[in-house]
């Protein structure tokens, strides 16, 4: 377990200097919530990750030109990888130039990690692109309470040069916080470093890289760069290891998951050197 530690958060909250006792108080608990929400953004991106990365054939869902059914090479529209419950209803609809793949979560479903998914994503893919460019559009989806819309474009290779099955793309997503809506738009590249020689889900490690720029509630802009790369292992329903770092007007804070143990907590660092813990997968109260 990290060591619980105290905090002072960044952004222009730190421009703000309380003399009155209670004042601090009510600041203090203002930016621990921020400190929480953007833990919170990253593990809501990571479900994103997921549901993007096992509706690929290789994985799940699978689509070809010449059928508007969908198959698999198990057969089972759900896939192979079993990341998808009963609960989700999948729907492939293939015209000459298009495969789409609409995803709705009904009532609350869970995946393997326990994580809460409602709502609905499209996923769009032309057929014949030799790149093979998706684009899923996430339409008031919420993840264990945070609301999430907007659109994430990505390509897969089964091996990269490690031999992995690799996702790369780019995110342009709004998530509804307790604080108020953050925009998040960035790149972001999902390596699966373990387990990716098996059909399950539930055996495979990912490594996430990549960097970002968010406006917060307040207008406020700061980027984020992964400068070690996050790591969730398998057997671990948190992001166990991995530092991101943020830059703002005032200095760099960063955000600390840890050395690989699997627990609940990262560190925040703040621009002035302070730091605290900050309790992951938090679901968001209503």
């Amino acid at each position: 377990m990290k060591k619980i530690l105290s905090l002072t958060f960044l952004l222009s909250l730190l421009f703000v200097a309380c003399d009155n006792e209670g004042a601090q108080d009510n600041l203090n608990e203002t930016i621990t919530l921020s400190a929480a929400s953007e833990a919170a953004i990253e593990e809501t991106e990571v479900v994103l990750d997921d549901i993007a990365l096992y509706s690929e054939s290789v994985y799940g869902v699978s689509t070809s030109k010449s059928s508007s059914t969908i198959t698999s090479k198990s057969g089972d529209k759900y896939g192979r990888s079993r990341f998808f419950k009963n609960c989700a209803d999948i729907v492939v609809e293939v015209t000459d130039s298009l495969a789409t793949v609409t995803i709705t979560f009904n009532g609350e479903c869970e995946d393997s990690d326990g994580n809460v998914i409602t709502g609905t994503i499209t996923k769009v893919r032309e057929i014949g692109d030799a790149t093979k460019t998706k684009t899923v559009t996430f339409t008031d989806v919420s993840v264990n309470g945070y609301l999430v819309n907007g659109t994430k474009q990505y390509t897969f290779v089964e091996e990269n040069s490690n031999g992995n099955p690799q996702m790369d793309g780019t995110t342009n997503i709004t998530v509804e916080t307790d604080e108020g809506t953050y925009t998040k738009v960035g790149n972001r590249t999902v390596e699966i470093t373990a387990g990716g020689d098996t059909d399950t889900c539930y055996d495979d490690e990912k490594t996430i890289t990549g960097a970002s720029t968010y406006t917060d509630a307040a207008g406020n802009t700061y980027s984020m760069e992964i400068t070690t790369a996050l790591v969730k292992p398998a057997e671990c329903r948190y992001i166990a290891s991995g530092i991101k770092t943020y830059t703002t007007p005032e200095g760099t804070s960063t955000l600390d998951y840890g050395d690989g143990t699997c627990d609940n907590v990262a560190i925040k660092t703040a621009t002035d050197g302070t730091v605290t813990e900050v309790e992951l997968r938090k679901k968001r109260k209503k």
